[in-house]
């Protein structure tokens, strides 16, 4: 009996540890949807957190350890949003406006996430690096496929991550329209030189795609 109560005390001891990491993570990410992390204390993180100095020790070692987590975790609802998804998408242009409208959709629907978001792009985070890296890959494939007008692969990931940067920002300060997804996807496939054609039948592909992952 002793052995599994003590087995159990270290059960709970770790589900507690990971309460509280998961607090001070929630409260610096909302912390960082407001301000860089040079701007980010301890002091402040804690008393958000609710928790003692030591016990934010205890979890990490540097405000700079925190915020790498907290990018770590927004990675992971990138991969959540899109990477299941995104593997029934054989087309590129498909799978980039599946991402374009999941992401606007998210940011939309969550402002503390969509401000995080645009601090992490900003200051050019991990997180921010890898959305570009993905939005690459396919804009490369696409260009290769001679399907856009914009044959530079910066410039077209310049466009897509500006205008989904613009509209989000917009989305923070007023009501969002009841069609400003589909708008703001037909503006990127526009100003990439996606066809009139071929913008419709993407429309229509990640619509009945994003309803079958709702």
């Amino acid at each position: 009996m002793a052995k599994i109560d003590a087995a159990r005390r270290a059960e709970i001891g770790r589900e507690k540890r990971a309460r509280t990491r998961a607090q001070i993570l929630e409260a610096a990410s909302i912390l960082l949807a407001e301000r860089p992390p040079e701007a980010l204390t301890v002091d402040a993180i804690v008393a958000a957190a609710g928790v003692a100095k030591g016990t934010f020790y205890y979890h990490f070692q540097s405000i700079e350890e925190l915020a790498a987590a907290v990018g770590a975790k927004l990675g992971e609802s990138f991969d959540d949003l899109l990477t299941a998804a995104r593997l029934e998408l054989p087309d590129p242009i498909a799978r980039l406006s599946f991402a374009f409208t999941q992401f606007l959709e998210q940011a939309i629907s969550d402002p503390v996430w969509a401000r995080l978001v645009v601090q992490s792009a900003q200051a050019s985070t991990e997180f921010a690096r890898g959305i570009r890296t993905h939005l690459k890959a396919d804009l490369t494939e696409a260009i290769d496929q001679g399907r856009l007008s914009v044959r530079d692969v910066e410039l077209a990931a310049d466009i897509v991550m500006g205008i989904w940067l613009q509209v989000v920002r917009g989305s923070l300060e007023r009501r969002a329209a009841a069609d400003l997804v589909g708008q703001a996807l037909h503006a990127v496939l526009r100003a990439l030189g996606a066809s009139q054609p071929m913008r419709e039948a993407v429309s229509d592909r990640v619509g009945q795609t994003s309803q079958g992952t709702t």
